[in-house]
């Protein structure tokens, strides 16, 4: 039995697709310009290598998962650097196929460049430069063929060309328009490029400067070389020494794309190990989450856990509707156990779509973690349903606490006082003294009892709190206590929740001070910021307070953390005491 011939496993069918296209490149530069190669070996050599190898990387990158248009465009690039080799017979058309191929030559590389990697010309400037680079490369030639002799041009006078009304010095102007316009084209090229990076991720920006950087690098040698043609006539060794130098700057081109992409296959291998090792230690959801952001190159993405049948994110809120679609510029990834059961949903930045073999690496490198997650997801959702009741109960109160004292004040206390003056009426009608005594002694009691409701309605939920706002309410509690208080309060509203919690919190801060701390000033300051809104209650006194179990500063603590707010209180023994809260602006909604 005959053995079976079989390829080795790096020489897969893309490898030896493109080393074909890379052959038949290099023969047909070999065939374009053998009446030169016979005598320069070595330029042969140098060419045929780097035009060969032109189209290797081109069919490489063409064979990749991204960047197959601007292979195929590096592809054609090769191709009429081959026929661009034509000018060596120097006889017939060939001379005039090659100054054509010459200008293909360039459009193709600038196009194939701004195909990178989308694989369309994204934005207005893209295509007017494309636009542009046809008219200037191969309008621009059209024009020099017609006002110039194949002599001029360094080509033999019996070649065809299409001299419609050559003069020499519109010629040698031609030329030096050309070459100015070509130069804004490439310039133009590298400013496309650069403005494109703060649109693109971060793992298309590492791809894209070494490219940038090597167009400049080689659009501008083969200008530089260009430019020893201007000015005078050529010859036709001169002609193809500019066409060898060209080639061999151009060809950095497609070796930086094909670097990009060996670079970023490197990253698929290599996901695994670095999402492994991200990963070391104690396992939580953010860690996973942050773990993606790291390797993935996306400082925005986000995560949500499937748990009790619905989606959760990192903290553990339930989300209202599940995570599909996705923001603008964003998109959305669904991750599946083993069983094809919902595991979790990824927030990406749409520009990974190019990438989406190292997204797929980079979840299915994580999944086991996310596996090993979900129940804490579960269990933090559980959590946060119970923190969603207590805040709601905390809102219930301050709505019931506003009714009640709304309710006193505008019922009870006013049928009192309504009794207090019949009773005066009565006390001024009576004859008899005792009957008058007796009367006073009751509008007396009354009075006193409508002075306590008062108090009572005041310390359930005061008027000027919700008429007013925490500012007012605080300057009159300030008024009120026995050490100054210097205030710093905001002039704006805060959410109800948020001005009652505040409120209690702080005059219970306030009476700690007084009682326990003998200070002789006191510093109240609330401000809101970005991310919540803080106060701080600062005094001079003795130090060394403590939240004691049942005491007003545990009380004060546990009234704060229903809203998922924070307390600290620093009190080093002879240097007054801080207590600082910091509550979320909405409340924790």
């Amino acid at each position: 039995m005959r053995p079976v011939l079989r390829w080795p496993p790096w020489l897969g069918a893309r490898v030896r697709r493109a080393l074909a296209a890379g052959a038949a490149v290099a023969g047909a530069a070999l065939a374009c310009g053998w009446p030169h190669w016979r005598a320069q070996p070595a330029a042969a050599a140098v060419t045929l290598v780097c035009c060969g190898g032109f189209a290797v990387a081109g069919g490489l990158f063409a064979a990749g998962r991204t960047g197959r248009r601007t292979g195929a465009a590096f592809v054609a690039a090769a191709a009429a650097w081959a026929v661009t080799w034509a000018a060596a017979w120097n006889t017939g058309a060939a001379p005039l196929v090659s100054v054509f191929a010459q200008s293909v030559f360039f459009a193709a590389i600038g196009v194939g460049v701004l195909l990178y990697p989308a694989g369309r010309l994204e934005g207005a400037a893209a295509r007017l430069w494309t636009a542009a680079a046809v008219v200037i490369m191969v309008g621009g030639q059209a024009l020099l063929c017609a006002v110039s002799r194949p002599a001029w041009n360094g080509f033999a006078a019996s070649v065809a060309w299409p001299a419609l009304r050559p003069e020499h010095e519109v010629f040698h102007g031609v030329q030096r328009g050309l070459a100015a316009a070509m130069t804004l084209l490439a310039g133009a090229l590298v400013v496309i490029l650069v403005a494109r990076l703060p649109r693109t991720g971060r793992l298309d920006r590492a791809l894209t400067v070494p490219v940038a950087i090597a167009v400049t690098f080689g659009v501008s040698g083969a200008l530089v070389v260009q430019s020893t043609l201007i000015g005078s006539d050529a010859e036709l060794a001169d002609v193809l020494d500019v066409y060898l130098f060209q080639g061999v700057f151009a060809t950095v081109l497609p070796l930086a794309f094909l670097g990009t992409a060996l670079r970023a296959r490197l990253a698929e291998l290599t996901v695994a190990e670095r999402m492994q090792r991200l990963l070391v230690g104690p396992l939580s959801v953010a860690r996973v989450r942050d773990a993606l952001r790291t390797v993935l190159g996306d400082d925005a993405l986000d995560l949500w856990m499937w748990a009790d049948g619905g989606y959760v994110d990192v903290d553990g809120r339930r989300m209202r509707a599940a995570p599909v679609g996705g923001a603008a510029g964003r998109r959305r990834h669904r991750v599946r156990t083993s069983g094809g059961e919902p595991l979790a949903t990824v927030d990406l930045d749409a520009a990974l779509g190019d990438h989406e073999p190292l997204v797929e690496a980079a979840l299915v490198a994580g999944g086991r973690a996310l596996e090993t997650v979900r129940l804490q997801a579960a269990a933090q959702a559980n959590l946060e349903r119970a923190r969603e009741a207590r805040e709601r109960l905390v809102r219930i109160q301050a709505a019931e606490r506003e009714r009640l004292a709304a309710d006193l004040k505008h019922s009870a206390q006013q049928r009192l006082h309504a009794l207090e003056e019949m009773l005066a009426r009565l006390e001024d009608a009576a004859a008899d003294p005792r009957a008058r005594e007796h009367a006073r002694t009751c509008r007396r009691e009354l009075a006193e009892a409508v002075a306590e409701l008062e108090a009572l309605a005041r310390g359930m939920h005061p008027a000027i709190l919700a008429d007013a706002g925490l500012g007012p309410a605080m300057e009159l509690v300030a008024a009120r206590t026995a050490v100054p208080v210097h205030l710093d309060m905001p002039a704006g509203r805060f959410p109800p929740e948020i001005e009652s919690t505040l409120y209690f919190a702080l005059c219970e801060a306030l009476t700690n001070a007084v009682k326990h701390a003998r200070a002789d000033a006191i510093h109240l300051a609330v401000r809101p910021g970005p991310d919540g809104i803080a106060a701080e209650v600062r005094d001079d006194g003795v130090g060394g307070a403590a939240p004691d179990p049942g005491g007003g500063l545990a009380g004060l603590t546990d009234r704060v953390r229903a809203l998922r707010g924070q307390v600290t209180v620093e009190s080093p023994p002879g240097e007054g005491t801080t207590v600082r809260i910091v509550l979320p602006s909405g409340g924790g909604a």
